[in-house]
């Protein structure tokens, strides 16, 4: 597939010093990347920025002149350092206009929860004279779209669930209107990887990828999971991308374990209702995540959860001492935990943290055990006890999701 299309290019700009002192974590910026990749729009650019008002002008001049658009986050709240507005109109030598129905909208808001309106609220209805508003039904922040020299800048409050609700409702389709990102020319597929690092995946795809490629593949890697992103513009996108999905999934087999908006608990839950099987989880070190994401379902597959997070907890459950070896532990409490909720299979996560030279270390094992079903993982690693505990929580899924690939036996 030859046919070459020029995609529009983004900047996203967050505003907050709260961000630059690392008090708050943008998870923004990654949300919508990741939504803006998968509408055809090349994100070159992210940057985060301060409250002052001269650092938000230079670095929204420099996004104005590189990319043919500019989202911002942040700086839309009601108190004297939220100047995003005034930044922008003041860059596009606009004026600030007060808008009627904004402010109806901000004053409804506060009736609906029960609450007398602050006056400095008062604030968040003004908009450069001329933008095009972004309606909150979840949030008190408008946000607005103001031209500058024919770019847009989209601003967007700072608040990821108000952020959220005003992407997926109304920037993303205003976006695909105004650059012609229609259904006829863009179309990504994303595959999830799972129990293989981003190297491993890189040596297996690396001559698949490389920028200005349509098709393109490419990588984006998080601490739990690796997103190989297929996207072919123009005509023959379907063909270009199914073909280019084909050799992925030849390439990586089993370890690709859902794609686009699927999850991994989710993969696992419709592999245990394929099986008509039921599951029954122990965790130790993982404080009870890998069970958390299953509950989170609601379904009715998860007989029974429990968490246990030193020996002498063990040792009284079991009502014996526990094995030494991780994986004969893994094991003992696999059958431990299926036997005592009724469940088809018993999966255990365990290993204990420890401290060595100065950092956090452990030895981890999964195992899964029940009808004819037995597999087991072992790994060491070391890391900060957050790290660890959410990786072990991903192996345990992983591990479980592999054994059910398998056939069942009686």
């Amino acid at each position: 597939m030859t046919h070459e299309t020029v995609l529009p290019s983004c900047e996203i700009l967050t505003i907050g010093t709260e961000l630059l002192l690392g008090r708050v974590l943008d998870t923004n910026s990654a949300f919508l990347a990741r939504r803006l990749a998968r509408i055809g729009v090349r994100v070159r650019f992210r940057t985060a920025v301060g409250d002052r008002p001269q650092d938000m002008e230079e670095t929204l001049r420099r996004a104005l002149v590189r990319c043919d658009l500019v989202l911002v986050t942040g700086g839309l709240g009601p108190t004297r350092d939220d100047l995003t507005r005034e930044t922008v109109a003041s860059l596009a030598g606009l004026e600030l206009e007060f808008r009627e129905d904004l402010m109806s909208q901000i004053e409804a808001l506060f009736r609906r929860i029960g609450y007398r309106m602050p006056e400095n609220n008062r604030r968040q209805a003004y908009v450069p004279r001329g933008s095009l508003a972004v309606p909150n039904p979840v949030g008190t922040a408008p946000g607005f779209v103001t031209e500058i020299d024919n770019t847009p800048v989209v601003c967007l409050p700072g608040v990821p669930r108000e952020l959220t609700r005003l992407v997926e409702t109304w920037v993303l389709p205003w976006i695909r209107e105004r650059f012609g990102l229609d259904g006829s020319r863009i179309l990504t597929r994303v595959l999830r990887v799972v129990g293989v690092g981003e190297s491993k995946v890189d040596a297996l795809l690396g001559d698949l990828m490389g920028g200005g490629r349509n098709p393109e593949v490419a990588l984006l890697a998080s601490e739990s999971e690796i997103q190989v992103q297929i996207t072919a513009h123009g005509p023959g996108r379907e063909e270009a991308v199914a073909s280019l999905e084909r050799e992925v999934r030849q390439r990586l087999g089993r370890k690709i374990y859902a794609a686009d908006d699927e999850t991994l608990e989710g993969a696992i839950r419709d592999l245990l209702h394929a099986k008509g099987l039921s599951l029954a989880v122990m965790e130790t070190f993982t404080g009870g995540r890998l069970a958390l994401r299953l509950h989170e379902l609601g379904d009715a597959f998860l007989r029974g959860s429990l968490v246990l997070p030193d020996r002498g907890a063990l040792a009284r459950w079991l009502g014996t001492e526990p094995p030494a070896g991780m994986e004969a532990l893994g094991r003992r409490l696999a059958l431990a935990v299926r036997d005592r909720t009724g469940a088809d299979l018993g999966l255990a996560v365990v290993g204990f943290l420890d401290r060595e030279d100065g950092r956090d270390a452990m030895e981890g094992a999964a195992v899964l055990e029940g009808c004819g079903l037995s597999r087991s993982f072992a790994w060491e690693a070391g890391g900060p006890p957050g790290m660890l505990r959410r990786r072990g929580a991903v192996i345990g899924l992983n591990t479980l999701r592999i054994a059910l690939l398998e056939p069942t036996g009686s």
